[in-house]
C-alpha cells in the first residue's frame, strides 16, 4: 500500500506541476495581441503582423511599393479616421495603409466656395449654398506645374458656413474633414445627421476675420464612396472624395470690412403654428440675448406640427420704412438640432422640418456660431386643439381641378373638399399619371397632408401613388375619391384614404407650350408648341445633367411664363416612356423626380400628350453634335460688315459665345448681327439677327430692331456684352448679357 500511495502522490505532483506550467503559458499568451498591417489598395494584402503586449503602443513605419507613394495609416478601411499611434493596444487590431500613385495629373476643374452668411459684407451673403457670382466665389489656381493649388482670400464672419465644390450640385465637395492643422480657434465642424463622414461636414466660422483658404488636389487619387445607398454611376461625382487632398486655413487678421452686428430677425413658420405663413409679430420671432449671444424662443405646439426657423432680410427704403427684400441663410431644421442636449423623445426629426410628438410648450436656444439649436419640452399646454374646417387639394396636373389649383395659387371652391362631418372631408376628381397634390388648409400649404399621411399607396401589388418630394403623385389614371380623416386629439392621427372609381371621365387638352429646364440654373428653354398633342425637342445633354420639362396652356402671356405665381406644370422623370430607342440613356432620379442623362449626346426628345398625361421618349441620339463656326459683323462692331474671322469662334456642344465691345446709338451705324457656318448652312451661312433673340438675356433692353422690321440688331447703348448663340434646339437662339 505504501508503494501505491507514493506513486499516487508523485502522479498528483506531476499533474499539478504540468497544470502550473500550462497556466503560465496561457497567462503569457493572454497578455499579447496581434497587430495586422494591411494594404488597402491591394485587397487588404497583409504587409506584416506584430505581437505586442496588451496596454502597449506601437510605432508607425513606412512601407514601400513600386509605382506608389505611401500616404498614411488609417483606423478604418473607409479612411475617415487616421490611426492614432498614441493609443494603447488592447485587442487584436488591423491598421490600414493607403498608397497613392507616384504620378502627377493636372487638375482642370474649377473650385468655388459655397456657403451662407447673414452679414451683408460677406461674399456668401444671399448665395444660399450656390454659385451666385463666379468671379467672387471662384478659387484661383496657381501657375505651378508640379502642384494643383487653389486659393481664395476673403472676409468671413461668425456664423458663416461653407464648403468647396465644383458646382451647385456639390460635386467633388471638400468639407471640414479635409482641413489640416489646428484651426479650432477660428472654425468649427457642423455635425450632419445625414452623414457622419467628416469630409461632408460644413466649415462654420467662429471668429470674424480675413482668411486665405487653400485647397491642394491630387486628382489621380480620387475615389468614390460606392457603399452609399444613393450612389449611382451617373451621379458618382456627388460621392467623389480624395484622402490626400487638403484644405489649409490661415487667418490674416481682422476682416477688411467690419462685421454687421445687427441682431438677425429669426422667425418661425410651420404647418399649424403659422399655417406656413410669414407672421412678423413678436410672438413668432426669436429673442436675441446680447450677453449670452443666443437666440431663444418658447411657444405652445400641438402634437403633429412641423416647422422651421428662418431669417428675413429687410432693408430701409427711401420712405424710411423697413421693407422685406428676401430670405436670409438661416434655416433651423431637424439637421440643426443638438440631439445630445435636447428632449428628442418629444420630437420628430425624420422629415427635414422639426416635428412635435406631444402637446406642450417647447423652448429653443439657438447658437448661431455653431448653427445648432437645443430644444426642451414642458407638458404645459393651456390651449385647445381645434381642427381646421376648410380643406383643398393643391398641386399640378393635366386634370381639373388640380391643373387650375396651380400649386395653391389658384385655390377656389373647385378644389375644396366637401365636409361629411366635423372630422371627415372628401373630394371626387380625375387624377392622371404624373399629377401630384397635397391636401391643405390654405394657399401656403398650411395644415398640409402629404404622402406620409396616405394609406395604402400600393394596393394588391399595384403602385397607385408614389412620393414626389412631399407630394402625393399618381401612377395610374383614374377617377378617385380622396378622403381626409381628422383626429380630434391632434394631427398625428390624421390620415388620407382613397378609392378608384373607374377611368378618367374628362377629356384632356392635348396642345400646350412646352419648355425644358436643365440644371444647374434651371432657366427655361425657348418655347416648343405641340401639334396634335406631340412635340419634338432637340437638346444637347451632358452626362450627369438633371433636367425636366414644364408646360403651359397655349399662348400663356410671356410675362407669366416662369413667374413665381405661375411656375407651370412639371413633367418629371416619372413620365419616362417605354418606346424610345434611347430611353436607356436616361434615368429617373427618384429622390427629386428629375430626369438624369447617363450618356452625353445630342438627343431628339418626343413629348406626347395624346393619351392625356405626358409621356417622354428619347427617340434620337447623336454622340457628337453638328458644330459650327460663327462671325459677328456690322458697324456697331470693330469689324464692320466684313465681319470677324469665323474660325476664331467655334461652338462647343452647339453653343458659341462672344465677348464684344459694341458702339451704341440710333440708326444704321449701330447695327450688327451674326453668321453661322456649318453643314446645316448654305454657302453664305445662316444669318442670326433680331428674329433669333431669346428671352434669357439680361441686356435685351439695350437693343432694338432695325428700322422697317429689318432683321439686324441695333445697339442703343455702348458697352461690353456677352452674346451667346445656342443651336442645341435645332434653331439658333441668341441671348445677350451685360458684362460687369
Amino acid at each position: 500500500m505504501k508503494k501505491i500511495v507514493s506513486s499516487l502522490v508523485l502522479l498528483l505532483l506531476a499533474i499539478f506541476t504540468l497544470a502550473s506550467c500550462n497556466n503560465s503559458d496561457d497567462d503569457e499568451k493572454t497578455n499579447q495581441v496581434t497587430v495586422t498591417w494591411v494594404d488597402l489598395t491591394d485587397n487588404q494584402k497583409v504587409l506584416k503582423e506584430d505581437k505586442v503586449e496588451v496596454g502597449s503602443t506601437i510605432s508607425s513605419w513606412t512601407p514601400t511599393k513600386d509605382g506608389y507613394v505611401f500616404d498614411k495609416w488609417y483606423a478604418t478601411p473607409s479612411k475617415t479616421i487616421e490611426f492614432d499611434f498614441n493609443n494603447e493596444i488592447s485587442k487584436d487590431t488591423t491598421i490600414y495603409g493607403n498608397f497613392v500613385l507616384d504620378t502627377f495629373e493636372v487638375d482642370t476643374r474649377n473650385f468655388y466656395i459655397l456657403g451662407v452668411s447673414s452679414d451683408p459684407s460677406s461674399i456668401l451673403y444671399g448665395t444660399n449654398w450656390e454659385i451666385a457670382d463666379e468671379n467672387k466665389q471662384k478659387l484661383t489656381k496657381s501657375a505651378s506645374t508640379t502642384a494643383n493649388e487653389y486659393s481664395i482670400t476673403l472676409d468671413l464672419y461668425s456664423g458663416d458656413g461653407f464648403q468647396l465644390a465644383i458646382n451647385n450640385d456639390f460635386n467633388n465637395q471638400r468639407g471640414y474633414g479635409y482641413i489640416v492643422g489646428d484651426v479650432s480657434e477660428w472654425v468649427n465642424k457642423e455635425n450632419s445627421y445625414l452623414s457622419d463622414n467628416p469630409r461632408k461636414a460644413n466649415i462654420l466660422v467662429k471668429l470674424d476675420g480675413n482668411y486665405t483658404i487653400t485647397l491642394v488636389t491630387h486628382p489621380w487619387s480620387d475615389e468614390y464612396d460606392t457603399s452609399d445607398e444613393s450612389y449611382e454611376e451617373a451621379n458618382k461625382e456627388n460621392f467623389n472624395y480624395n484622402v490626400t487632398d487638403t484644405i489649409t486655413i490661415v487667418r490674416n487678421g481682422d476682416p477688411i470690412n467690419e462685421a454687421d452686428n445687427t441682431p438677425l430677425e429669426i422667425r418661425i413658420k410651420g404647418s399649424y403654428i403659422t399655417a406656413w405663413g410669414h407672421i412678423l409679430e413678436p410672438e413668432y420671432t426669436m429673442t436675441y440675448n446680447e450677453e449670452t449671444d443666443l437666440y431663444t424662443y418658447s411657444h405652445e405646439f400641438v402634437a403633429g406640427d412641423f416647422f422651421c426657423f428662418y431669417n428675413m432680410i429687410r432693408e430701409e427704403g427711401e420712405d424710411g420704412e423697413m421693407h422685406f427684400v428676401g430670405l436670409g441663410p438661416i434655416n433651423i431644421n431637424s439637421d440643426k438640432v443638438n440631439r445630445d442636449n435636447s428632449d428628442v423623445e418629444y420630437l420628430d426629426l425624420t422629415q427635414g422640418n422639426i416635428g412635435t410628438l406631444a402637446n406642450g410648450t417647447y423652448s429653443f436656444s439657438y447658437d448661431r456660431k455653431i448653427d445648432q439649436v437645443t430644444i426642451t419640452y414642458d407638458p404645459t399646454f393651456s390651449g385647445e386643439y381645434v381642427v381646421n374646417d376648410t380643406w383643398y387639394v393643391a398641386g399640378t396636373g393635366v386634370t381639373e381641378p388640380l391643373k387650375s389649383s396651380n400649386f395653391g395659387y389658384g385655390l377656389t371652391d373647385a378644389q375644396k373638399l366637401t365636409k361629411i362631418d366635423d372630422y371627415t372631408y372628401e373630394i371626387t376628381m380625375d387624377i392622371a399619371k404624373g399629377d401630384m397634390f397635397q391636401i391643405v388648409g390654405n394657399s401656403s400649404y398650411g395644415y398640409s397632408h402629404s404622402i406620409t399621411d396616405l394609406v395604402n399607396p400600393v394596393l394588391d401589388g399595384v403602385e397607385y401613388f408614389y412620393k414626389a418630394e412631399d407630394n402625393i403623385a399618381c401612377r395610374i389614371n383614374g377617377n378617385y375619391t380622396i378622403t381626409l380623416h381628422l383626429d380630434p386629439e391632434s394631427p398625428l392621427g390624421d390620415s388620407v384614404t382613397w378609392v378608384r372609381n373607374g377611368e378618367i371621365i374628362q377629356e384632356f387638352t392635348a396642345d400646350y407650350d412646352v419648355y425644358m429646364k436643365k440644371a444647374p440654373d434651371w432657366t427655361l428653354s425657348p418655347r416648343y408648341q405641340t401639334s396634335e398633342g406631340k412635340v419634338e425637342i432637340k437638346a444637347w445633354l451632358d452626362a450627369g445633367i438633371e433636367f425636366c420639362f414644364v408646360y403651359y396652356d397655349l399662348n400663356t402671356p410671356t410675362d407669366e411664363v416662369g413667374s413665381y405665381s405661375n411656375p407651370g406644370i412639371t413633367i418629371t422623370g416619372q413620365m419616362l416612356g417605354t418606346t424610345g430607342e434611347f430611353n436607356a440613356n436616361i434615368s429617373n432620379q427618384t429622390g427629386n423626380n428629375n430626369f438624369e442623362c447617363l450618356k452625353a449626346g445630342y438627343y431628339t426628345i418626343l413629348v406626347d400628350y395624346s393619351e392625356g398625361a405626358p409621356i417622354v421618349d428619347f427617340v434620337g441620339y447623336e454622340e457628337n453634335m453638328t458644330e459650327f463656326t460663327a462671325m459677328i459683323k456690322g458697324p456697331a462692331t470693330e469689324y464692320g460688315w466684313d465681319g470677324s474671322n469665323p474660325d476664331d469662334t467655334v461652338s462647343v456642344n452647339g453653343v458659341v459665345e462672344f465677348i464684344v465691345e459694341l458702339k451704341g446709338g440710333t440708326g444704321s451705324n449701330y447695327e450688327f448681327g451674326f453668321t453661322l457656318y456649318g453643314d446645316f448652312a448654305g454657302q453664305y451661312g445662316e444669318y442670326i439677327g433680331w428674329a433669333n433673340l431669346g428671352t434669357a438675356g439680361n441686356a435685351h433692353d439695350k437693343f432694338s430692331q432695325q428700322a422697317n422690321n429689318g432683321n439686324n440688331i441695333v445697339c442703343n447703348e455702348s458697352g461690353t456684352y456677352r452674346c451667346v448663340i445656342d443651336r442645341t434646339s435645332g434653331t439658333a437662339v441668341l441671348n445677350i448679357y451685360i458684362v460687369d
